[in-house]
């Protein structure tokens, strides 16, 4: 069972990565949220209709309530009086809140709880079974992995148009592509994903699989297949850390889940080689050959010359730099182990070797010193 669990919070998480990680590079991460909220009321009326919580209709009118979210989204924001972010904050908790008053006011008997619709029940989800050739599987299980077969057979064949329209939509358009269509298809593929994954995992953890995996990518590699890859990693690992620390834990499975994807997030933000704490390393490091580099000038500039016994002398540098013994003895001791400079044991003084005055000849170069 436990086993089931996991791979059902997986499956769900890799049917949302890739989709996800596209609507990230577009910079529509937020559109996800409105979907993963606003669908509440398709779902809604296609009960009304339909009167079976179990019909499939009611997944076609979530999806179809998906795409008029984003369409209202996308008017509102065109017609310039708000931006797109206001626009996503101003449709989506409409539509949100009209569900709940249509729930709470008309279907209180019904199985729509909306508290369920938010968090989720991944560890009931093995409980709800169908029967395939045979084989009693969880929907779940099955709509979620159908989902990450369409999802990925989208994104392998229209590949080249998701790249061109996601990194240069201008000249996707001079090319012909209709970016307008493959957009809609993107967010269709993503008004399902959401729906398909409300009765397993809610719509906050949702929101996470489509967000958090794919930013998290993004922040290690640039290059838009390893990114995909990394994103369906990260899934994992989130999966894997929710599962651990909320069966142990005995917490909520969804939102542990969503927590440990922003703990991963943070984690590979502060710890990677270009992330917080890379970034203090290297202006550390720059800082420090700022001033070893400065030293190497100073030692160009004299050798040679009738003061460089003044200049460069081991006992005197320091204080023709203006600097205290300790920095300029760290300095020099950097530049001796790159092999740039050495000591003239005969002068006791400091001189560039070859390959040192490369480096300055190099560095007169780069800052336009003459």
């Amino acid at each position: 069972m436990n086993i089931m669990i996991f791979i059902i919070l997986f499956m769900t998480a890799l049917s949302c990565a890739g989709i996800g990680s596209f609507l990230m590079l577009r910079s529509l991460s937020m559109l996800t949220d409105a979907i993963s909220h606003s669908v509440l009321l398709g779902i809604v009326i296609a009960y009304f209709i339909t009167k079976d919580i179990e019909s499939p209709i009611l997944i076609l009118g979530a999806a179809v309530f998906g795409l008029i979210t984003v369409y209202a989204i996308e008017s509102l924001s065109n017609t310039g009086l708000v931006k797109n972010d206001d626009a996503v904050g101003i449709v989506f908790p409409l539509f949100f809140a009209l569900a709940v008053i249509l729930i709470t006011k008309f279907a209180r008997n019904v199985h729509l709880d909306t508290d369920v619709v938010l968090m989720g029940e991944v560890i009931l989800a093995p409980l709800n079974t169908i029967t395939i050739s045979g084989f009693e599987l969880p929907k779940a299980l099955v709509l979620s992995s159908g989902m990450f077969i369409v999802n990925t057979l989208f994104i392998v064949v229209f590949f080249k148009e998701l790249k061109v329209t996601s990194f240069d939509p201008d000249f996707a358009s001079i090319s012909g592509f209709s970016s307008k269509l493959l957009f809609y298809a993107l967010m269709s593929l993503a008004s399902l994903s959401a729906v398909i994954s409300f009765d397993s995992v809610g719509a906050i953890l949702v929101i996470s699989f489509f967000i958090t995996p794919g930013a998290t990518a993004y922040i290690i590699s640039k290059d838009l297949k390893k990114m995909l890859f990394l994103s369906a990693i990260f899934a994992f690992i989130n999966c894997m850390l929710g599962f651990l620390v909320a069966t142990y834990l005995n917490l909520s499975m969804s939102g542990t889940t969503a927590a440990m994807a922003g703990l991963v997030f943070l984690l590979v933000l502060i710890f990677n080689k270009n992330g917080m704490i890379g970034q203090i390393y290297v202006r550390h490091q720059n800082r420090m050959l700022i001033k070893a580099y400065s030293i190497l000038i100073h030692i160009g500039s004299h050798q040679g010359r009738e003061e460089e016994k003044a200049e460069l002398g081991a006992d005197s540098i320091a204080k023709h730099l203006n600097w205290d013994k300790a920095t300029t003895d760290k300095n020099i001791f950097y530049l001796t182990k790159k092999k740039l400079i050495n000591l003239n044991s005969d002068k006791m003084i400091y001189e560039l070797t070859s390959l040192g005055y490369n480096k300055y000849t190099s560095l007169l170069e780069e800052f336009n010193i003459k």
